[in-house]
């Protein structure tokens, strides 16, 4: 089976001269959740960006499916964004919000309503359709934005550290949240984070990066028949693999700093 991404000597170099990525090898298999993590500047929104065809890459292959980007949005094949801030639409209900990338497809109206109910019943929102962004908190106007991802059914789900903003206990409140959909559901998710805590809870796989240039400095497995919940979060093992992540960030931190001497920052 190929993978749902495949990137091979994947370079980013940008206009000013920044190297933000080294050669990049990784390929995303079906139903993981990569979670990519290092310290600031080691390029982990370039990738995802990259991954996204946001950003096209100076050097290397990517595929998506074993496919070329012009396919992605088929059937089967389809892609969503989740980006740091909710970018709602003041002036429209969360419904109209939400039923956006639709309304970019010209699905009408009739055919969208039961997918955009769907979609918010997935993170908890059926019952404030008609609000308006003023009238949600700050979990809430996430969870509308995860909503309108939600809503074309993607295959590939691309969240760039959307809960980063948010208070602790918000932030894990939608973590076991974004679990439950993405495992339940067989959604391969690529979640970008400053948290190992988050990472450890998440993830099927972290991907550990180092800067200077930005490049993947190791990978690090978890079970993903554990179950995601408070007890996971509470349990010896969950504070094992903490330190474990821990001690690496700290190794690609100092790996980092080795290899500096003569790279653009």
């Amino acid at each position: 089976m190929s993978p749902v991404v495949g990137l091979w000597g994947v370079e980013k170099v940008f206009g000013s001269g920044v190297r933000a990525l080294a050669p990049v090898d990784l390929e995303i298999q079906p139903g993981e959740f990569i979670s990519l993590i290092g310290p600031s500047g080691c390029g982990k929104s370039t990738l995802l960006k990259v991954i996204a065809s946001i950003h096209p890459p100076t050097a290397g292959l990517v595929r998506w499916w074993g496919r070329d980007f012009t396919h992605v949005g088929s059937e089967g094949h389809r892609m969503a964004f989740v980006f740091q801030d909710p970018t709602l639409m003041p002036w429209a209900r969360v419904e109209d919000n939400v039923r956006l990338p639709l309304d970019l497809e010209r699905v009408p109206v009739s055919t969208a309503a039961p997918q955009v109910r769907a979609a918010l019943e997935q993170v908890g929102l059926g019952h404030v359709l008609r609000h308006y962004p003023a009238q949600l908190s700050g979990g809430m106007k996430m969870r509308t934005s995860i909503a309108r991802a939600l809503v074309t059914r993607p295959d590939l789900l691309l969240m760039d550290e959307p809960f980063g903003a948010l208070d602790e206990f918000t932030r894990d409140r939608l973590d076991g949240e974004m679990a439950r959909l993405c495992y339940e559901n067989g959604l391969t998710t690529v979640f970008v984070t400053h948290s190992l805590y988050e990472a450890v809870f998440l993830s099927s796989r972290v991907i550990v990066m180092a800067a200077n240039p930005g490049r993947i400095f190791g990978e690090y497995h978890i079970d993903p028949a554990i179950r995601r919940d408070d007890a996971f979060r509470l349990s010896d093992g969950f504070a094992h693999m903490c330190r474990d992540l821990s001690q690496m960030l700290t190794e690609a931190t100092h790996a980092t700093f080795a290899g500096a001497e003569g790279v653009n920052p």
